[in-house]
């Protein structure tokens, strides 16, 4: 009886410690797999490339006598430098701070100084800037607006219904005979 008694303890001993081993190896496996919340690689949405996103709606819309300034641009002219954020976006004293943007692009047209055609779009590092960002592109509408009082010739009517908003971390807007399209499109594509 002694003997069988030894014999079931040491059974019942290998089986915890089988048990035991098999529980730490389930543990040590559990950190590599992947929490249900989380997102698959499949499910997580890129980024818009704001730069082809511009030019498609530029071409769509048949905008061909302005300049597109791009933040992937490195060729002097190209680029949104010092000078045109403050004679563009900014005022006398004040400018938008382009530390907190990331990514940007934007076509500008000048070409007839009776009507602003702009659209842009400019992704953010810092997304509570959102704010100060767009009333700084509002500024620059309200002044075309201003000078529309005084010269009756600029088209303040398409000024009027020009569109400043944002989609996650990107800010956008439009200005043109087709403000709404334009913003729908940004909107569309940043959503």
């Amino acid at each position: 009886m002694m003997k069988t008694m030894k014999t079931v303890k040491k059974a019942i001993c290998l089986f915890l410690a089988f048990l035991l081993l098999a529980c730490i190896s389930a543990c040590g496996k559990g950190g590599e797999s992947t929490p249900a919340n989380t997102a698959s690689p499949a499910e997580v949405k890129e980024p818009v490339n704001l730069d082809a996103l511009i030019i498609d709606l530029t071409t769509k819309y048949e905008m061909t006598d302005g300049f597109v300034f791009s933040s992937s641009s490195t060729e002097l002219g190209e680029y949104l430098d010092d000078d045109l954020i403050q004679s563009y976006y900014g005022d006398a004293s004040v400018k938008p701070d382009f530390t907190k943007i990331s990514e940007y692009c934007v076509y500008i047209d000048e070409s007839s100084p009776y009507i602003l055609t702009d659209v842009g779009a400019f992704r953010l590092t810092d997304p509570s800037y959102a704010d100060t960002l767009m009333k700084f592109i509002q500024g620059r509408i309200d002044v075309r607006i201003e000078n529309g009082a005084r010269y009756p010739d600029i088209d303040v009517a398409t000024l009027k219904k020009a569109v400043v908003a944002k989609a996650g971390d990107v800010v956008y807007y439009a200005v043109g005979y087709d403000s709404a399209a334009l913003a729908a499109a940004l909107k569309d594509a940043l959503s």
